[in-house]
């Protein structure tokens, strides 16, 4: 709508003073509360460290919009909940995004077509290069006694014609099928990679994991290093490679007529037990196995349960040494894996993956993988337990999302927020706990 027009109104329900609306605020944006991430953002030189990995080759000459600039506004972008490219026309003319890009109010920020440029201009390089970073700022940021690798694939459908989609049968959809490796104990990710959608769920695994940990032994020589995956993932080659590389694991493996038979007298104990109690029954066992492909024995843990829907088994693989209930326990926590990638897909959006390139869509792929390494890094440095603990859609409603109106004098920008935002204190937090980080130089 042109913003010079004038708005018809017929408003009713007051009738002890008359309602009229304009478009003459000035600048005003939704999303003020993007100033503190920005802030920790420079004080630890995420965004820096991005645009370093990237080769600009554009001429001079016709550059309107700096590559550092163009990384702020897309990953923001992101950040803020405007997760498709098409979004850049909406941010191109909000003041706060303007600002934290390095720009003069009134500056329009890049339009979509130049961040389709860009995205299409990445090369494989490039995109390693983000994938390192990945790690490095895991590796600048944590001094972990203990690192867990939570590895695990997942499904992103296609969205038309796009290099090297494939049809998968388990999800019975075309799409391509990501493999991502967290830090268990911190959500932070360590490594995304991009497959073609009929790749099994093994696929490239080894070669994804073999530089991360190589990476993690030189930084951290006496960390304690242990893995995590489901059955999906389990290969005798993955055994072999852990032990090679000093990694305990606890892998998921499907029940075969032998597991079942050597835990068939756990399970009828649980039934026993169930019937003399009425409660459930959980019960824990493992006993040795090799199969003809392994190397040598290894443990197979065993879950059995007994209750009022019935039983059930489960079983893990495992190179570690103790109780069987702990150990398996450990592996369920895998569970919160889940949870990441669930947040990185549904509240990152990660799965709009619509590039016709293959390559540009790695370039998404990891460049939401870094908005939220850039919010998991965040909410860990804030001393309030509740955003600490909050995921990004919580930190959008609770701190990022406060309306403001922007000015720009000769010597500063004022942004004047909302009086009535019921999170004032949470602002006020999150500035003092940026504020103890040390300045660039």
């Amino acid at each position: 709508m042109d913003t010079e027009c004038e708005i018809q109104t017929a408003f009713t329900f007051r009738d002890d003073r008359e309602i009229r609306l304009d478009f003459a605020g000035g600048q005003i944006t939704s999303d003020a509360g993007l100033l503190p991430l920005r802030e920790f953002d420079h004080r630890i030189a995420f965004t820096d460290s991005i645009v370093a990995c990237l080769d600009d080759d554009r001429h001079p000459s016709y550059v309107k919009h700096q590559l550092a600039e163009l990384v702020i506004q897309r990953l923001y972008g992101i950040v803020a909940g405007y997760e498709d490219q098409n979004d850049a026309q909406l941010l191109r003319a909000d003041g706060l995004f303007q600002l934290i890009a390095g720009n003069d109010l009134g500056d329009p920020l890049a339009s979509q077509p130049t961040m389709s440029r860009l995205e299409n201009s990445i090369s494989a390089t490039e995109n390693g290069a983000l994938n390192d970073l990945l790690l490095e700022s895991f590796i600048a940021h944590h001094h972990p006694p203990i690192i867990i690798l939570d590895v695990d694939s997942t499904d992103d459908p296609a969205h038309g014609q796009q290099q090297l989609i494939g049809f998968n049968g388990f999800y019975n959809q075309y799409m391509y099928h990501p493999l991502l490796i967290h830090e268990g104990l911190t959500g932070a990710i360590l490594g995304t990679f991009l497959r073609p959608g009929n790749a099994p769920d093994a696929e490239s695994l080894l070669c994804a994991l073999e530089p991360i940990i190589t990476r993690l032994r030189e930084a951290y020589p006496y960390a304690v290093i242990w893995l995590r995956a489901d059955a999906g993932l389990a290969t005798p080659r993955l055994y072999s490679f852990s032990e090679s590389h000093r990694v305990g694991f606890t892998v998921g493996i499907g029940a075969n007529a032998v597991f079942k038979r050597r835990s068939d007298d756990l399970m009828q104990k649980a039934v026993t037990q169930h019937q003399a109690t009425g409660e459930k029954a959980k019960l824990y066992d493992h006993f040795p196995h090799q199969a003809q492909t392994w190397e040598h024995q290894l443990r197979i843990l065993v879950k059995v349960e007994a209750g009022p829907e019935g039983t059930n088994r489960r079983f893990v693989v495992s190179n570690r040494p103790g109780d069987a209930e702990r150990l398996f326990n450990f592996y369920q926590g895998r569970g919160q894996a889940e949870n990441y990638i669930k947040e990185l897909k549904n509240q990152f959006h990660a799965d709009r993956l619509s590039c016709s390139r293959f390559e540009a869509n790695c370039f998404r792929l990891v460049l939401f993988a870094l908005a939220y390494q850039l919010i998991n890094l965040f909410r860990r440095r804030l001393s309030n337990p509740a955003l600490q603990r909050a995921q990004v859609q919580t930190l959008r409603e609770k701190l990022f999302k406060v309306g403001a109106l922007i000015r720009q004098s000769t010597r500063r920008f004022w942004l004047h927020l909302a009086s009535g935002w019921p999170y004032q204190r949470h602002l006020a937090g999150a500035l003092y706990d940026i504020g103890v980080l040390p300045v660039p130089t």
